[in-house]
């Protein structure tokens, strides 16, 4: 049985959308819907009652020069309904492996980046839970893409 990941990927230039609200009743629903209505598809998806984080791949939703437009009225769409704060310039890093591994393959990670002094901002386990995803700035995302690669792959 594989004790490592087989894929790891990374995804720069990403958004990230932190929604926060004291509702509670019908939140997550309210939230995409303001996806849906602004017809944006979001990837990584982190929640909590009151709180939601995602990530929009620009390169995939805003194929015109109005990024900052868009994110704007993104923005004040949820005006009334939640506080939200965006971070541009996020990598998304994922490590995709056996499922029955995937502590193992969490404590790894965790261990080399702790070692490198990196703190993802969000992280996120598929259902299936062959998929972990994690959030650090662009800047880092080299480097943590590197420290994954020897420590899983070298």
């Amino acid at each position: 049985m594989r004790r490592r990941p087989t894929l790891a990927d990374v995804s720069f230039c990403c958004v990230c959308v932190r929604v926060l609200s004291t509702l509670r009743y019908g939140f997550l629903s309210k939230v995409f819907g303001v996806f849906e209505e602004l017809e944006i598809s979001v990837d990584v998806v982190a929640t909590s009652e009151v709180s939601v984080s995602v990530t929009l791949d620009i390169s995939k939703v805003w194929a015109r020069d109005l990024k900052n437009e868009e994110l704007e009225k993104l923005e004040k769409s949820f005006e009334g309904l939640a506080t939200v704060s965006l971070h541009t310039k996020r990598t998304i890093l994922s490590l995709i492996g056996n499922p029955e591994r995937s502590n193992e393959i969490l404590a790894r990670t965790f261990a080399v980046l702790t070692e490198k002094g990196i703190n993802p901002e969000m992280i996120s386990k598929g259902a299936n839970k062959n998929n972990i995803a994690m959030i650090v700035p662009e800047e880092l995302g080299e480097e943590c893409l590197q420290a994954l690669h020897q420590t899983f792959f070298q």
